[in-house]
């Protein structure tokens, strides 16, 4: 919270210098550049000339946090734990083309030099060039092999790299190559809506949602009212969490504190996941599966399950509302609702300020047009032959959506963007 929050003060009060890890089940340390941050928060700009902060923490914990706090504090690189991702995104881009290219682009990186300045912190046996090298190659060698092994690069006579179709994938819509491992080996073509939830949220972007103290009961009661349940949920993985987080976003549950914001959290990168999983089901050929991926985009955009009523989309619409409108007579159609709508005839609802809901539609045309004569048709084509069609899809500019559940401004109009790389993919099997 502390690197979100744009808050100062003149004086600040760390009460207690740790926090409970659900996953390992401990009280762990805050990182010394936490506290740093939380430090930085004393003293108002342009008004105070000094800030204080008062540390509360353990007897034995003082002198470590002093040595920290009044000293400076080294920067070591973090790179050997996300290489994978960054050389499987050179890889994409072509600036490695084999081992020896991985190599040199390590002997550019901050992380090689500090290698020699703190080798206990890298694993190194030793500062001398023959060590230097061997750690670097052994470095680039196993990674390479995971990448291979998750199918992100082809290694080539065990030296030169290719990149293959997953690798693209994961480097383009910036999601780990596990993940995009994942959905590859996960999904088949009768994974239903249940099941790709569940591969969403098995996402390696996901595992370090954090798990508080007191949150198992919550997230398992969170887990029972889903439409989607499971049988004796670990509540304290973070993957079902995200699951139930999700879940509750279709459902519309209302949240609170901090599950509220780690539902913002697993709604910022489900796009970009959505999108790759789209990509994985097109190279595959499997229409359907494509399509309900994409409803699952539009139920993220919207924040209501596929079978709602199409008026939860509207702002302030509940479903009791939804529920009445359904059952007038007059609005059996969304050309009803738009007509209805545009000619003010009549108020949907009013808010206590007798204000009108007034929405912008935007109004998407579909034309498929067959590539082919439909009269040379009878009595030529054999039953289930493919049949070539093309899709067109205009649609009017309109401004922003106004969406209070989309979680990001990009989710926004995202199922029109896939539906548009689908049928650029692939070409839809028709039967007679």
């Amino acid at each position: 919270m502390c690197w979100g929050v744009p808050l100062s003060a003149h004086l600040v009060v760390v009460m207690g210098t740790q926090y409970y890890d659900g996953r390992d089940n401990v009280h762990a340390d805050y990182h010394v550049t936490d506290l740093l941050q939380m430090i930085g928060h004393a003293g108002r700009p342009l008004l105070d000339n000094s800030g204080k902060c008062v540390i509360l923490c353990h007897a034995p914990r003082k002198e470590y946090y002093k040595k920290f706090l009044y000293e400076a504090f080294p920067v070591e690189s973090h790179l050997q734990q996300y290489l994978h991702d960054n050389l499987n995104a050179e890889v994409i881009a072509g600036i490695i083309m084999d081992k020896q290219d991985a190599v040199d682009y390590l002997t550019w990186t901050f992380m090689y030099r500090r290698l020699t300045q703190n080798t206990n912190y890298y694993n190194l046996q030793g500062v001398s060039h023959g060590n230097l090298s061997d750690h670097l190659s052994a470095l680039v060698e196993n990674t390479l092999n995971d990448l291979e092994a998750n199918k992100c690069v082809e290694i080539i006579d065990d030296i030169d790299i290719s990149p293959s179709a997953l690798g693209l994938m994961a480097s383009y819509y910036y999601v780990s190559y596990a993940t995009i491992e994942r959905f590859s080996s996960s999904l088949t073509f009768k994974t239903k809506m249940k099941g790709i939830l569940e591969i969403l949220a098995s996402a390696s972007e996901y595992a370090l949602l954090p798990t508080r103290a007191g949150e198992e009961d919550v997230v398992r009661q969170l887990i029972k009212h889903q439409r989607f349940s499971f049988e004796n949920p670990k509540c304290v993985d973070p993957h079902v969490k995200a699951n139930a987080l999700l879940q509750a976003h279709f459902s519309r549950q209302p949240l609170h504190g901090n599950l509220a914001l780690d539902q913002r959290e697993v709604l910022i990168s489900v796009s970009r996941l959505l999108q790759a999983m789209v990509d994985v089901i097109s190279s595959n050929g499997w229409l359907s599966l494509a399509l309900l991926a994409m409803e699952v985009s539009q139920m993220v955009t919207q924040g209501m399950w596929e079978r709602d009523s199409m008026l939860l989309q509207l702002p302030h619409f509940t479903k009791d509302l939804a529920q009445r409108c359904q059952e007038n007579p007059r609005l059996q159609s969304h050309l009803n609702i738009v007509s209805l709508l545009m000619s003010k005839e009549e108020c949907l609802m009013k808010t206590e300020d007798d204000g009108t809901v007034m929405t912008q539609l935007q109004l998407v045309r579909e034309d498929v047009k067959n590539e082919q004569n439909m009269s040379k048709w009878a009595g030529v084509m054999a039953q289930e032959a493919p049949i070539s069609s093309k899709l067109v899809l205009q649609h009017q500019p309109a401004s922003p959506v106004d969406g209070t559940t989309a979680p990001s401004q990009q989710h926004r109009g995202a199922s029109s963007i896939f539906l548009r790389v689908l049928w650029r993919s692939l070409v839809v099997q028709s039967p007679f």
